[in-house]
């Protein structure tokens, strides 16, 4: 048995959870693949997959040596790209867990400029808002908003976020634009409820060095990020959301910030993976290109909002003038 053919072909039929796709991958019969991870339970003397006639999961042993596995392959990968001088050429499969907002935003819609610097990489993308345990679940890595408070996870910090208020112009004309918190009670917001039944969160200003908590008004509560800001865009009522993610909606006009000088200090954006001893070349280039793809959208996002600052005082005096 050839023992590195074996770890690979156990690596991809936990992948897949198939050994038909596996063997199909690994360009081998099925039933090949098959004898090929039992030599190695054989070999190891322990039970690593438990099959049925419909899936194949991992058993508490199988899972611990799939993780060393992962390890070894991609030190493996590593050392050959080295040798070869093809350290531009990182290949392999990582898999990210990381919230919506981020993922169809930000992250989805730069994944040509990825693949054309690096299109031996392939990406299985987890999106949820919900913490994944990156081990449990066999995630390379997490993007994460807000402070890492997991000790057992190293954080690369890649940039940060601020948290804005805005309302469409529909909804300005209609209501008039609040200047300071105290006239946050005559207006409404759209409430954003992670899941049904949950505690709706007051929203928090910085006033005079110290954070307000402001219980908003409210006609109207989602539970998806999209919905979220598809209400904010009708003029239902004002939202508040990471400025890096409303910048493309300030920007053509469809939304404005409003209460810029009452923001939160901004918060930290990281890429979360496992201790590991060896970090893969993929996941060492993915978080490089994440870091300088999400630089760049934070500076369009700054500028954005100082123009529309800019617009909204120009529209403020007009009015105020009668011109």
């Amino acid at each position: 048995m050839d023992r590195l053919i074996a770890m690979k072909t156990f690596v991809r039929v936990v992948e897949t959870s198939s050994f038909s796709k596996a063997a199909e991958d690994m360009q081998m019969p099925a039933a090949s693949a098959s004898r090929m991870v039992q030599a190695l339970e054989a070999h190891l003397r322990i039970k690593l997959l438990n099959r049925t006639t419909r899936n194949v999961s991992l058993t508490d042993e199988g899972r611990i040596y799939y993780e060393r596995c992962l390890q070894v392959l991609s030190e493996i990968d590593d050392m050959e790209a080295e040798a070869s001088g093809a350290r531009t050429s990182p290949h392999g499969r990582i898999k990210i867990s990381l919230p919506g907002s981020i993922a169809k935003s930000l992250l989805i819609p730069a994944l040509p400029d990825f693949y054309q610097r690096y299109p031996e990489i392939d990406m299985e993308l987890s999106i949820s808002d919900r913490r994944v345990d990156l081990v449990e679940e066999g995630m390379d890595c997490a993007i994460r908003i807000g402070p890492v408070d997991d000790l057992l996870l190293v954080a690369s910090r890649v940039g940060e976020v601020s948290m804005i208020a805005c309302a469409a112009p529909a909804y300005i004309v209609e209501h008039g634009e609040p200047k300071t918190i105290k006239e946050l009670a005559a207006h409404h917001a759209v409430h954003y409820q992670w899941s049904s039944g949950a505690r709706v969160r007051p929203w928090e200003f910085l006033h005079n060095g110290e954070t307000e908590l402001v219980a908003m008004d409210s006609r109207l509560a989602v539970n998806d990020a999209d919905s979220y800001i598809s209400c904010g865009l009708a003029g239902l009522g004002i939202i508040a959301g990471y400025q890096v993610i409303l910048a493309p909606h300030i920007r053509t006009g469809a939304l404005r910030e409003i209460l810029s000088g009452y923001r939160r200090p901004p918060v930290p954006v990281s890429v979360l993976y496992p201790p590991n001893r060896h970090v893969p070349h993929k996941l060492r280039v993915f978080i490089a290109w994440f870091g300088e793809m999400f630089a760049a959208a934070e500076a369009n996002a700054r500028e954005n909002s100082e123009a529309s600052a800019e617009e909204g005082t120009k529209a403020s005096t007009k009015a105020s003038t009668g011109s």
